[in-house]
């Protein structure tokens, strides 16, 4: 007896031991995987890096890459909107450019590729193509109020046709809740970030700058769904409003002069929830920004004697169509609605808009199938096929963010990251411009 229950005492320990060393086994392979996934997702980072640089080389012309380069260092002093000399030194950069940025660019269209044994999913985004909302703060207040509405239009008509939609009341609601959040901090039961180097409280009448739009969350009446992108019950895209909402331009006044970035938007890359919110229907024809749409949508005809271009090709290996897009403000006379605008009413519409980009948000999706090998799809057909397979339950997902500022200077460009890692709960999904035809 006293031998069987030594021999129950030596199978308990040796179950014991299997059970510990397999967990341990399982956890090891979870961190060896997510492992592998950061350092293919860091080198797809470079790889966008270097994209992001040579589209700057190739609208200059340059055939050197002469004083291009990566400050990895430089987000100190461009933070939180790129205020200060940062927002300065990308003014005057940028102002003397002729430069533009469009879906065309090689950096906008969504590539896969496979970085050693691990497939990557790469998405870049400019931050351009959406409204800061920092722009509430501006020292006017007519012109505070007027940006307020426009924040408020572009929430009102982010989901429009969806379940998930968001309705003007609750838009109006989520403007006073950010606003608030951002100028009454100092009443504010949240707890605050201490930012000053002396511990000291910032001014009571000073906006308090928000680390990322995402912080307010937490205010009343947003929800988790409303920084979530995904399909609705009927199927239809439902994007995250931070997707057309920003606070990484550098906030300026459309009377500045020389005003770039942050009031502005890329008239060849902002989705027309954007476009459409820049001014009341009644102020300007919505059948203009329709317009818009359809002209960079067009099939771009090249003349016999122009260089043929080399295609690019997407991610399911289909050559990308060139199509056209707005060199400068002074294209957008090519539209119909645009031509019969007096002059007086084109020049607040070009006021808040520009041509190029500066700020790139880039997603990097690293995916690996947990099915058996049988039951998953290594090509995907279309766009739509290769959504829904990335959504359902058997893959691990590994979705980072990073932001980063394209700084131009006359002797070529620097990236100035700005947020060097961030991980995401969900893949995003891309902004069309008519999803109905997917």
């Amino acid at each position: 007896m006293l031998s069987f229950l030594v021999l129950i005492v030596i199978l308990m320990i040796c179950y014991q031991i299997a059970r510990t060393t397999g967990t341990d086994r399982i956890e090891a392979q979870r961190t060896q995987t997510l492992t592998a996934m950061d350092y293919a997702i860091s080198s797809a980072f470079l790889q966008v890096t270097e994209d992001l640089l040579a589209d700057v080389e190739a609208e200059a012309g340059e055939e050197a890459a002469g004083g291009v380069g990566v400050d990895p260092m430089g987000a100190a002093g461009a933070g939180f909107g790129g205020g200060g000399d940062a927002a300065e030194a990308g003014t005057e950069s940028s102002a003397g450019t002729g430069a533009s940025d469009s879906q065309m660019d090689p950096w906008a269209t969504p590539q896969v590729t496979m970085i050693g044994e691990q497939e990557v999913r790469i998405l870049v985004v400019d931050e351009d193509r959406k409204f800061n909302v920092l722009n509430m703060l501006v020292e006017d207040e007519e012109e505070a109020e007027e940006n307020r509405e426009i924040v408020a239009r572009i929430l009102d008509n982010c989901r429009e046709g969806t379940l998930a939609d968001i309705n003007r009341g609750d838009a109006d609601m989520m403007v006073r809740a950010m606003y608030e959040h951002f100028t009454r901090r100092s009443d504010s039961l949240l707890p605050k970030p201490n930012l000053l180097s002396d511990g000291d409280d910032p001014e009571p009448d000073q906006p308090s700058m928000p680390l990322s739009l995402r912080e307010v969350v937490v205010l009343e009446p947003f929800q988790e769904q409303h920084f979530m992108d995904f399909f609705d019950a009927d199927g239809e895209r439902v994007h995250s409003i931070d997707q057309f909402l920003t606070i990484w331009t550098s906030p300026a006044t459309f009377t500045a002069p020389d005003a770039v970035g942050g009031y502005e938007v890329n008239v060849n890359t902002a989705p027309l929830a954007v476009l459409a919110a820049l001014f009341d229907s009644r102020a300007v024809d919505s059948r203009l920004w329709d317009e818009v749409l359809a002209y960079r949508n067009e099939a771009e005809e090249l003349d016999q004697d122009e260089e043929e271009i080399e295609p690019t090709f997407d991610e399911f290996g289909n050559e990308v169509v060139q199509k056209k897009y707005f060199d400068t403000l002074e294209e957008l006379s090519e539209l119909r609605t645009w031509d019969v605008l007096e002059a007086e009413d084109q020049q607040p519409i070009k006021q808040r808009l520009i041509t190029s980009s500066r700020v790139f948000s880039i997603y990097a999706v690293a995916r690996r199938s947990t099915a058996a090998q049988q039951n998953q799809i290594l090509e995907f057909v279309d766009r739509a096929e290769r959504e829904e397979y990335e959504r359902n339950s058997t893959h691990l997902l590994r979705v980072v963010r990073q932001v980063v500022w394209r700084q131009e200077a006359d002797d070529g460009a620097v990236i100035v990251p700005l947020v060097h890692w961030e991980v995401l709960g969900h893949a995003p999904l891309d902004i069309l411009d008519f999803p109905d035809d997917l």
